[in-house]
């Protein structure tokens, strides 16, 4: 059996979130209508719930599909790129060296991802998935939203279907939400962790990192 290694994005790859610098530069350059972020915020404030909403992307609603993925694309060029640790690159080097499929699994927009998988090569990549009608984004999400237990759902998924050897394989995540994912590999690791994380990390002997200087 082959085994692999899962990086998260936000937090891990990067020291930011993608999707809130995409947000920032979508503003910038005039993409987005304000009446889409009210909606949003209004959402928000009906649900009470950031996770629900977070999930609903209500800002990108009625937005051409492709202009969204090429706003992407410049995104990445202009201010995310530069983000990226050296260390992901050089770890992702030292696991094919030793076999393993290199796997992105993010809850960041799936046209954001396709660019560090694009740049970093890596073999498979899980990202949010933008449901579209007629080309339009409606702000809703196909399949599941790659987020907290539902990335420990995904990994187990991509061991059915790619017959990882889990035992063997690597996780890093950032985020006490990448628990239920780290704890399903033989080699979790813990990276630049949130207070929560760094607790679990340490009772559980699990290795730490820091890819990201804090200034």
């Amino acid at each position: 059996m082959s085994s692999c290694a899962i990086f998260d994005l936000d937090g891990t790859i990067i020291d930011y979130s993608s999707e809130g610098v995409f947000l920032k530069y979508l503003l910038k350059e005039g993409e987005l209508p304000m009446s889409n972020l009210l909606d949003w915020t209004s959402y928000f404030l009906k649900t009470q719930d950031l996770r629900r909403a977070k999930a609903y992307k209500m800002y990108l609603h009625g937005l051409d599909y492709q202009r969204v993925c090429n706003l992407a694309e410049s995104c990445f060029k202009e201010r995310l790129v530069d983000r990226i640790s050296p260390r992901v690159s050089d770890l992702m080097a030292f696991h094919r060296s030793e076999g393993r499929t290199i796997v992105i699994l993010s809850g960041s927009l799936q046209v954001l991802v396709y660019w560090f998988h694009n740049y970093l090569e890596s073999d498979l990549m899980i990202g949010y998935e933008l449901e579209t009608v007629d080309g339009y984004i409606t702000g809703h999400q196909v399949g599941l939203n790659p987020h907290a237990e539902n990335k420990a759902v995904l990994v187990k998924e991509l061991t059915k279907t790619h017959a990882f050897n889990l035992a063997d394989s690597y996780a890093y995540g950032n985020h006490h939400s990448d628990v239920h994912k780290l704890r399903l590999v033989g080699h979790p690791v813990a990276v630049n962790p949130d207070r929560k994380l760094r607790r679990i990390a340490m009772e559980n002997g699990w290795q730490i990192e820091q890819f990201h200087v804090k200034t």
